[in-house]
Order: C-alpha cells, then structure tokens, then sequence
C-alpha cells in the first residue's frame, strides 16, 4: 500500500513537472520504468540523467503548492532543541528538517512538499502547525548533517562503533556517550569528515599533542591536547582498531568502520613507536560513497573518455595506470571496473590492502608474509575462470609475466606501475626483463596521471596571466609540445566567454588564482580532481616497443600520434577556470616533449 501510494505520488511529481516546463513528457516516461526496477526516487533519475537539476524540481514543486523556495539553509540558526526533536534518521529518511518555530507554527525545511505524512508526522510531534518552505534534498539533508555536527562541536555526545556491518553501526554523532576521551575522539572524526580530510595524523611533541589533517594534498594543523591526554587518546584509537594496547614497541596496522552523520565511513589504522615514548598515528579516510563513481567523473577530457571506454570493453588485454602514490590510481581502477561490473561478468581482484568493497566483485587482500603475493594471487585466479582480473600493482618480474600470460589467454588485466608518465610505463617493463614483443603483444592502454587541486569556485579569483605562465603552459607559438599546439582551435569558449588565437597565441585569456571564503574553509580550493595522458598502444608506438626505444622517443612520437599530456590536460582545466597554472606546473614538472 505504502509502494502504490509512493508510485501515484512520484507520478504526480512528474505530472507537476511536465505541466511547468521543467521535464519534456518524452523524456519522463521511459524513467518511471527505471524507477520501478532500481526502486529509485524519480528525481533521483532526473538529475542523474541530466534531464533536469534539483534545484528546477525544488522551484516547481514550491510554485505548485504555494510554498516559499529556500535556496540556502542556515544552520547556524538553527535551535539544536527544536531539530533534536525528530530523529536523524526520519529527517533523513523524509527530507525534512524543523528550523524553528514562528508565531505559533513550527518552521520546517521540505525537499518534497507531496509528501503529506512527514508534514502530518510533524504537526503531531510538535502539537501545533507546520509552515513549509522546499529545498532540495542535497540542501536539506547537508543541513541535517550540519546541525548534528553541531550538536557534537557544542558539547553534544558522540561514540564510535567499529562493528564490521553497516547495519549495526552507530552515527556517533547520534550516539550519547559522554566520556572526555570518547568525545574527544570521535569529534576527531567527525571534524575529518566534514572538512575533506584524506588523512588525521596524531603526533606526540615535547609539550602536547598535535592533530594535522591533510585536505586536499596538505596538511594543516587542527587541534593540540595537552600531553598527559596522549596515552588515552592512543589507547581509545587501539581499541576501535581492535589492536593490541599493550604493544608499544612494534608497529601495528588496523581497521575502523564507523557512521558520521550519516555517512559510511572506514579507517585505516598505522601505528608506528617514537623516541618520544609515545606512539605516533596515522589514519587513512576512506569515503565509502566516493567509490561510486563512473568514468565521467574522473574528468576525462571527451577524446580520452571515449578511448578509456572502449578500451576497458575489450575482451583482453593490460590496460596500466601510472602515477607516483597518492595520484588516484585506485579510484581511477574502481572506476573501470564499477563500469564494467556486470552479472556476466566475473571480476577478480587482488589488492594490498582492499580499500573499498565492491558489490559483484571479488576482491582478496595479499598477505606477502604468509606467502599470498600479487603473482601468486594472478596464478589462483586463472584457476578461477576470470573474465577481468585487476592486481594492485606490477611490481616485479614474476607479476608482469603473470599478467601478460593472464591477456594473452583471454582475460582483460587492469594494474598499476610507479613512472612518471604514461610511455615511461613501457620501459619499465622492458626493465623488468619483459620482452619487448610481449609488451608490444599485451598491453593495449596506458594512463598516466596526477592530481591537481580544485580551485574554489565560490571565491576564485580571475585574473590576466603573464606570457611567461602562458608559456609554461604551452599556449603560445613558442610552446615546447608542437602537438599540443596544432590540436588548438582558432577559437576556444571558456565559461560562455570567447577568445581568438592568432596565430598561436591566445588573446586576452583569463586564468584564476585562489580566493579564500566560508565555503572552502579560506583554503581558495575544494577538492581534487585528475589530469591525465592516455597512450593508446598503436601503429605508431608498437613498433618502438619492439626496438626498445626510450620513453622520450616514445612520448615524441605518441603525442603526434595524438596523445594529450598531463600538461595539455593541465591547461585545458586552467583555461576553464578548474585550477591554477601553479598546480598544474607542480604536478607536470617533467612532462616536456622537445622536438628533434
């Protein structure tokens, strides 16, 4: 009953939406099929689709039942009192949060004013009217988020569970338990996740104790405790680990897997002793949402994009994905791999460690010390009538053999290997003592890849750049790359806004430098996104495999062949306002083509 009622409802939307314009009736109907078999909202679809954005379905649906729009949310302002009063889950569950109440009525923030029992839930929970105003649902539930997280920053309870089932964990910013220590660090966590922290470092100095978070690539300190708290603080961190407190004298590597605000959250775990006496922490944050992605959002440019895709397609072959650690190579893997994940499919992957797991796939974790290698992990799986295997990383002679045997005998292999750069992937195999016509034989495709930080699009700063920036980056006649200079158009848009080459130098472009506003904490950027080279082994490169060639003459002759670098694709995301020409320099430091 629940299920036909929601159907008429979500139908309703849609009617809503085709009658204002918002969504072409064409364009509706073939998602509420989808609707059904994924069991997915309609706007859900929508705005996965492209078809419209949340903030059109907000303003269409506010119009239509005669509620005010609410662009933004404050928080801020928001009693913890009045919010506390429906449970984080409802709020989430129906989109709704109270923000306050205002001549007799309770003031609540709705992402779908359709639905009448979350307004009735409340009216009965506060004994009085509700007054709506429609947000979207990113607005609304990143508010619930927000003021739940306030209550922990004011003082509110927090505990940590390191259950191994998400089912069973508990939000620690839902939980009530009051020990300093116990708040203490769960605020810890709770702070990471909200401020993008990849990593939370625990560092005992002289005096006290220091916390550093890296966020996009740097580390900033965020918090000192006095010293005496440090032996506590590492002792609760062991526990939730599930490591061994009494040992202070040798490392230890463990796992947590807690829920914050929400969201599914692990934690890996390296403890290391100090001279100090102390032992230092260090813990990797793992977002278990941001492995759902798809090539598109790697941020491909169109043409590698439509390489990439067709390459991961193909029945077999090595595809390789190089970088130095810390570039993205396992999230680009995952997401080759979530594109290609398919009940017809059979996917094997052997990882050091399993960083994420991936439903319809069969990941295991090497355990070099029990003899369970990368090599001996690709023999088993040959065993084990694979369709796609991915391993780590190639590291070593035995491996490579594996994984070209592996593609040879009709299997697609996707890895890793440390170079500096897509051609160099090829003479590190050859130095490994692969032979060169195995090489030439198997591998089918190499990325390589860095990451760049994005500049903050709330508070960048635009500016004219220098002929000497425009030369770095290759945009001018006297460029370095002559490929990356023929493959200019006579005119390039940038946000809407045109601008004209002559010859090969660009008129008038404009660049960003970072700003610094509430949004991205005054740090000027928000996130990090790939720049990347795709070489495609072709007509053009095979034969210089096969002659052992150096991966200069290599790079030389793919870039003609049509090969973007990482630098190419470092300008491009410059010129469209993404990032700087400072971070596109520092992570492309080598990529220079000289022509002969």
């Amino acid at each position: 009953m629940v299920q036909g009622n929601m159907s008429a409802q979500q139908h309703y939307l849609g009617e809503i939406l085709v009658r204002r314009g918002v969504v072409p009736e064409e364009r509706l109907i073939p998602l509420f099929e989808t609707m059904r078999e994924r069991g997915q909202s309609l706007t859900e679809l929508l705005v996965q689709n492209n078809v419209t954005d949340e903030q059109s379905i907000a303003r269409a649906l506010a119009e239509e039942c005669g509620y005010g729009l609410l662009p933004k949310i404050d928080t801020d302002a928001v009693p913890l009192e009045i919010a506390e009063r429906v449970p984080i889950g409802y709020a989430k569950l129906h989109r709704i949060l109270p923000l306050g109440i205002h001549d007799g009525a309770v003031f609540c923030a709705l992402a779908d004013p359709l639905d009448t029992t979350a307004i009735d839930d409340v009216r009965a929970l506060f004994g009085m009217p509700v007054e709506i105003a429609v947000a979207t649902s990113e607005a609304v539930v990143n508010a619930i988020n927000r003021v739940w997280e306030r209550k922990e920053n004011d003082g509110g309870t927090l505990q940590g569970d390191h259950a191994h089932e998400d089912d069973n964990l508990v939000d620690i910013i839902e939980s009530d338990d009051d020990a300093p220590i116990i708040a203490w660090v769960n605020s810890l966590f709770a702070q990471a996740v909200r401020e993008r922290a990849s990593d939370i470092h625990i560092e005992p100095e002289e005096r006290d104790v220091v916390v550093r978070y890296r966020i996009d690539g740097e580390l900033y300190v965020s918090r000192r405790a006095s010293k005496q708290f440090m032996a506590p603080i590492i002792a609760r961190v062991k526990i939730m680990a599930s490591l061994n407190i009494a040992e202070k004298r040798l490392p230890q590597d463990g796992r947590i897997t807690l829920k914050i605000a929400g969201k599914s959250v692990d934690i890996r775990v390296s403890t290391v002793p100090t001279s100090r006496g102390f032992e230092r922490i260090v813990m990797r944050i793992l977002h278990k949402a941001s492995v759902l992605l798809d090539l598109p959002d790697l941020g491909f440019a169109p043409r590698e994009y439509g390489i990439m895709n067709e390459l991961i397609q193909r029945p077999d072959g090595i595809i390789l994905v190089t970088g130095p650690t810390g570039s993205g190579k396992t999230t680009t893997l995952y997401a080759c791999l979530n594109r290609i994940n398919e009940p017809s499919r059979n996917i094997l992957t052997a990882e050091d460690p399993v960083e994420y797991e991936i439903g319809g796939i069969h990941q295991i974790h090497v355990h070099p010390a029990i003899g369970l290698t990368f090599a001996s992990a690709l023999r088993a799986f040959l065993r084990q009538d694979p369709d796609v295997i991915m391993v780590g990383e190639i590291r070593d002679k035995e491996t490579a053999e594996i994984a070209i045997h592996a593609s040879l005998t009709g299997h697609l292999v996707l890895s890793t290997i440390h170079t500096n750069d897509a051609p160099g992937a090829v003479t590190r195999l050859v130095e490994m003592e692969i032979e060169p016509f195995l090489v030439r034989s198997s591998v089918i495709g190499i990325l390589g890849q860095r990451l760049v930080r994005m500049l903050c699009q709330q508070c960048k700063v635009p500016y004219r750049p220098t002929e000497y920036e425009l030369y770095q980056l290759g945009l001018d006649k006297t460029r370095l790359s002559w490929k990356a200079r023929r493959k200019l158009t006579p005119r390039y848009q940038v946000h809407g806004q045109e601008y004209e080459y002559i010859g090969q130098t660009m008129v008038d472009p404009v660049f960003y430098k970072p700003g610094g506003c509430d949004a991205c904490m005054n740090k000027g950027f928000i996130g990090r996104r790939g720049i990347y080279e795709l070489m495609v082994v072709d007509d053009a490169v095979g034969p210089l495999i096969l002659k052992s060639a150096d991966a200069q003459t290599v790079k030389r002759v793919a870039t003609r062949s049509g090969m973007d670098t990482m630098r190419d694709d470092g300008a491009r995301k410059v010129l469209k306002g993404m990032t700087t020409v400072e971070e596109v320099l520092a992570a492309t430091q080598e990529d220079v083509v000289i022509d002969e």
